[in-house]
């Protein structure tokens, strides 16, 4: 394996964004094993597991209760809430992982302002595969999940009050509005497939480390891409548990594996997928194999 040289990169925050399911946690976990040296503990989620729509997090740093406000008002107090944070920093980036989009909040503020960030590892998956671990993660069918994708105004959460939440409500919309969003975004910006994650997971975790800044030697990262492979990973879980598996969600670490969507989507399914997004999966390289999907895609070019 090939060092790659970590980059000098101003503080503030780094984002790990991506659509659910696309291997946010996996990357989240070895930069953790990175920093730490140690082995990966799934009942504690600490640095670097921020998440950017942590509700004690944000009412931290902007002081108020957000429980009774709107949705609109928190995300309009968000950015206020990141650029505090940024402005606390420890002299190199602090890594937070986001689902929402990269969009503008309801007063057309940036909801990431770009000053406040020092960039984005952008993780990408196949849609096909994405439908499949998001269905299993949420407790619905692929089909509710195909069309949860395809709706570009989906948000998180209710419209107002979250005494109870963990998070406050984030705006995902489709799976082609928040990939699109994030690589026009104008901030610095690595996009990484999670199946060029799993094909050689040395290189590009690597590619990652250096991105964020980490100075790891090659021996280093090796042994942190060996703490959190799959395999690993769901044995631990099996032993201790997972703090981020969802309530009734039997396991977190599934399988892993890429192309799943081959054998167990129906075509119909796949067709469907090919038609809501065809012209992002194949400038992702995620080319449609059915004729209206490819159709569809040339349609929109």
């Amino acid at each position: 394996m090939t060092p790659e040289t970590p980059e000098r990169i101003l503080p503030g925050i780094l984002w790990l964004a991506s659509y659910p399911k696309s291997g946010n946690t996996w990357v989240r976990l070895f930069l953790w094993a990175l920093e730490s040296d140690s082995d990966i503990d799934l009942q504690r989620m600490t640095d670097p597991a921020h998440g950017a729509c942590g509700r004690h997090l944000l009412q931290l740093n902007l002081g108020i209760d957000l429980a009774e406000l709107s949705r609109d008002e928190v995300t309009d107090l968000r950015p206020l809430a990141y650029r505090d944070i940024a402005r606390h920093d420890g002299g190199r980036p602090m890594i937070f992982k986001v689902h929402d989009g990269y969009y503008p909040t309801p007063s057309g503020q940036p909801l990431l302002p770009p000053e406040a960030t020092a960039g984005c590892v952008h993780l990408v998956r196949d849609p096909r595969d994405v439908c499949l671990s998001l269905a299993a993660h949420n407790g619905g069918t692929v089909d509710q999940t195909i069309n949860q994708m395809a709706n570009p105004d989906f948000w998180t959460g209710r419209t107002r009050g979250y005494a109870s939440k963990s998070q406050v409500p984030e705006f995902r919309g489709s799976w082609s509005r928040h990939g699109e969003s994030w690589l026009a975004a104008p901030v610095r910006r690595l996009t990484v497939r999670y199946e060029d994650m799993v094909a050689a997971p040395l290189d590009w975790l690597g590619r990652i480390a250096a991105f964020c800044g980490w100075p790891a030697d090659p021996k280093t990262i090796a042994a942190a891409v060996e703490r959190t492979a799959f395999e690993r990973l769901a044995a631990k879980e099996a032993e201790t548990g997972f703090i981020e598996r969802p309530d009734g969600m039997e396991r977190f670490f599934r399988s892993g594996r890429a192309g799943q969507w081959h054998t167990a989507l129906t075509p119909g399914q796949i067709s469907r997928i090919e038609h809501d997004h065809g012209p992002l999966m194949e400038r992702l390289g995620y080319a449609p194999v059915t004729d209206s999907g490819r159709r569809a895609s040339a349609e929109r070019r």
